[in-house]
């Protein structure tokens, strides 16, 4: 496994894109017909941070189903970074954040809350809360048969869909509750890995925010505290060592002599 300096895990309800939203990022390619995660996929990739930091950012895409829920709460640890993703047209995915959110916020409190809005390519209008784009492309694919696939994707979707079931304002309350002393409210971004609209601002976002954050010193292991013994420190005292010593006397028995028991004292 590649070295990461910031862990960050994916969390959602199945198949509400974070899969699609991996695969973008790190490949640039996005799959009509993604396969479901079982467990969780890792990736990697280093990003340029606007402080001049380069990290690795360790992606971590959990299985949204009940079924590995349990499983997945094996990957929380030392997670920097949470992305909540929740699609805009199932109301059910959103609801489904609050359980995510105490599975995180449980084993690690500091964790920083990032939203992602997926699937945004099937909304008639961007969400108004989510930041806005820096005008900087999200997507390395620029060619013209690429953006007109897109331009025909969009519009075919936006008039297919046209059934929002989370609105604005039901986003803002719910990152307003989330807002904690360290980090404030969740950061919000409106996402299409269809179109590969707001990927790249949403890690790059995380990678530069963690950049900002002072590493800690690395532990030293304690030094045991000990005081040299010097020459001459420990002296025998005059008294002692002047003393004459009596030496020990031994009774020898002559070869062949009975042994004699010693007799008991009688009490009458």
């Amino acid at each position: 496994m590649a070295k990461v300096d910031v862990k960050v895990v994916l969390l959602g309800q199945q198949s509400v894109g974070k899969t699609c939203l991996v695969d973008r990022y790190i490949n640039s390619t996005f799959e009509t017909a993604p396969k479901n995660t079982i467990g969780v996929a890792f990736a990697a990739k280093k990003v340029a941070c606007k402080n001049g930091r380069v990290i690795s950012l360790g992606i971590w895409d959990t299985a949204g189903a009940e079924r590995f829920e349990a499983l997945s709460r094996m990957y929380y640890n030392g997670a920097k970074a949470a992305v909540l993703a929740f699609d805009p047209c199932n109301a059910k995915s959103f609801e489904k954040l609050k359980f995510w959110v105490a599975e995180v916020r449980e084993t690690q409190p500091d964790c920083r809350l990032y939203i992602a809005i997926t699937k945004c390519d099937q909304l008639d209008d961007p969400p108004s809360i989510a930041e806005q784009d820096t005008g900087e492309p999200d997507s390395s694919s620029s060619s013209s048969g690429d953006s007109l696939h897109r331009q025909q994707s969009s519009a075919s979707l936006a008039s297919a869909s046209g059934r929002r079931e989370v609105s604005d304002e039901d986003i803002a309350a719910y990152a307003k509750q989330l807002s904690g002393p360290r980090h404030g409210a969740p950061r919000i971004f409106a996402t299409s890995a269809k179109l590969g609209t707001g990927v790249r601002r949403l890690f790059q976002a995380i990678a530069d925010d963690m950049a900002g954050i002072p590493q800690p010193p690395p532990v030293q292991p304690e030094a045991r505290q000990t005081s040299p013994i010097r020459l001459g420190e420990f002296k025998f005292s005059d008294t002692f060592l002047n003393s004459p010593r009596t030496p020990r006397t031994r009774t020898v028995t002559p070869p062949g002599t009975p042994r004699t028991k010693p007799k008991r004292s009688s009490c009458c």
